[in-house]
């Protein structure tokens, strides 16, 4: 090694020094220099010394300084040959950034171009569109949530197509969310089905399927994708995929896939027919139409003045100035609907009670409540959604980013009927539920904690409804009402969905922290919750619900936990009860 000088150097710079376009060898954790560096070496230790001796005026650092010369003008050689690689890493890294921020620009630009063509002269296959926005959510394959930009995109278009001229099924208009890349027009875009409305072929998370995309049509001049060509593509394979695929006549083709396709068409149609034909007959006798009608839009006098300002301008600081906080980042409430709306929609509701048509509920826990949208109401809904947007953003962040489902319904509870409601959590990312009366005493909103926490059985709040008021929270908070004790009370429950969210490993995986106690017995539920017993009697009617829960998980179980038990001798009237 005479001829060469060894010096060892920390792990990062080890892992580095492969990458240097200089003299230097990597070896190990070693750096070994060649003659000629050393050369070099030492002219700058001879000048190194020289800034010495004028007293350090050299403006190098003093953890520098106060290292032995020798590693210190080696240490200064290695940062000069760092700042030089860097040079030319950052420069690339540059360039190519503003390189793909130009491809983004142009698919940008070619977008807006194409929508302000089809706006112009609007085919009759499409009744609107919104103008494009950078995709407020995206997910990653690690399940990374981030947002878009206006310089890099994607960027997100709602549509309405018409819906059939001639198949009552499919008649409503056709809600989608298209979603193109910086890679427009090459690449197509990514098409979400909006509604409740089935149609074959879809996938479950109601975007449509790689066929699909396969058969798509691009322009034969360029290979490129036209905006009314995609979209006009995705209405004819939704009202009839058999033909979009070619396999109109199934009587004389025996092809199993043709067959198949054929066989889902008729099994869609009847789970449509069922609703929809609940519907058809209630939107004959409906008191406000105006409520159904899928493009009218939102009238100004439904909303309270105060909400409606907050809205129109849209800043963070009108939002506070219309939220109460009741819960630091948890729960909030606001004013919602006017007084004469909350009368319109009661009326509306009871209208379709005297109908005597019937109704699903909208879930196991309410017997009384209306699902909206089975009634002919998913228009309204849809347009109340896109309107609270961006309170779940400005709340929450990503679980109110960017909804594209929802479940609306209406809970009833009074004297002889439902009176109030166990403990639970809602199956939404964001919930709104707004009180539209009636005249009713007790019916408090109980909130303990978010699941998953060590508190997620401990009670938190107590929120009391007022006519045309909405309180916002995040679905994972458990919540329950207290029973009614005189009058009758309504609201309107807006659970909202993003399928992108849903993702997410902050969706699909949350954190589930030991609990740090028993749980208050305000916020036991006898659905869900393995030990309720333990602390409570099961209401009457109830029992069955033994042993049937699921929390807390085992691995989050707090110290001393017991689980419900059932005795010998009644396990075999419980499993009847089952």
């Amino acid at each position: 090694m005479d001829s060469q000088m060894l010096v060892t150097m920390p792990s990062w710079i080890a892992r580095t020094a492969p990458t240097m376009r200089h003299s230097a060898i990597c070896c190990s954790r070693a750096l070994v220099l060649q003659p000629a560096d050393r050369v070099h070496l030492l002219g700058r230790r001879a000048a190194s010394n020289s800034g010495e001796a004028m007293g350090r005026t050299d403006g190098r650092s003093p953890a520098l300084t106060s290292m032995p010369l020798t590693i210190r003008t080696i240490w200064s050689a290695l940062l000069g040959w760092l700042t030089r690689l860097k040079r030319p890493l950052t420069s690339k890294a540059t360039a190519n950034c503003n390189q793909r921020a130009a491809i983004a620009f142009a698919a940008l630009k070619l977008l807006r171009a194409e929508l302000s063509e089809l706006q112009a002269a609007m085919p009759q296959f499409l009744l609107q569109f919104t103008e494009p926005i950078p995709s407020p959510l995206l997910v990653d394959g690690t399940g990374e949530l981030s947002s878009a930009t206006t310089a890099t995109g994607p960027w997100d278009v709602d549509v309405t197509l018409q819906g059939s001229h001639s198949d009552m099924t499919y008649s409503a208009p056709i809600v989608l969310r298209v979603r193109f890349s910086a890679n427009w027009p090459r690449e197509a875009p990514l098409v979400r089905v909006g509604g409740l409305l089935s149609f074959p072929l879809l996938m479950r998370d109601r975007t449509l399927p790689s066929e699909f995309y396969e058969r798509l049509s691009r322009t034969t001049d360029s290979g490129s994708f036209r905006v009314a060509v995609v979209l006009q593509g995705v209405r004819n394979f939704l009202l009839d995929p058999a033909s979009f695929f070619g396999h109109q006549d199934i009587n004389n083709n025996p092809d199993e896939k043709a067959q198949k396709v054929h066989a889902w068409m008729r099994d869609v149609r009847r789970v449509n027919e069922k609703r929809l034909g609940v519907i058809r007959k209630y939107a004959s006798i409906a008191k406000h139409p105006t409520l159904f009608s899928p493009l009218q839009p939102l009238c100004h006098e439904w909303f309270n003045d105060e909400f409606l300002a907050a809205s129109q301008k849209g800043t963070s600081e009108a939002w506070r100035s219309v939220l109460t906080e009741h819960l630091p980042g948890e729960v909030y409430s606001m004013p919602l609907f006017s007084e004469a709306f909350c009368g319109m929609l009661l009326e509306e509701i009871f209208c379709f009670y005297a109908s005597g048509l019937p109704a699903r509920r909208p879930n196991s826990m309410n017997n009384y409540g209306i699902i909206l949208s089975d009634i002919g109401l998913e228009p309204f809904v849809n347009k109340l959604q896109h309107l609270l947007q961006p309170v779940g953003r400005f709340l929450f962040g990503f679980p109110g980013s960017s909804w594209d489902g929802h479940h609306c319904f209406i809970v009833r509870y009074r004297e002889g009927e439902d009176l109030g409601l166990d403990m639970h959590t809602d199956d939404s990312d964001v919930t709104f539920n707004i009180c539209l009366g009636l005249d009713f005493r007790g019916a408090g909103l109980q909130f303990c904690g978010n699941i998953g926490d060590p508190k997620h059985r401990h009670h938190s709040l107590t929120y009391q409804h007022q006519k045309g008021r909405c309180v916002v929270h995040l679905g994972r908070k458990r919540h329950g009402a207290d029973d009614i004790s005189s009058g009758e009370r309504l609201n309107l429950i807006l659970w909202n969905h993003s399928s992108t969210y849903r993702k997410s490993k902050q969706y699909r995986s949350p954190d589930f922290s030991p609990e740090n106690g028993p749980p208050e017995p305000m916020c036991l539920s006898y659905t869900h919750d393995r030990d309720f017993g333990i602390f409570k009697p099961y209401p009457v009617g109830k029992e069955a619900f033994r042993t049937r829960g699921w929390c807390p998980p085992k691995h989050a179980e707090y110290e001393g936990f017991k689980p419900d038990v059932v005795h010998p001798s009644k396990e075999r009237g419980l499993r009847t009860s089952l």
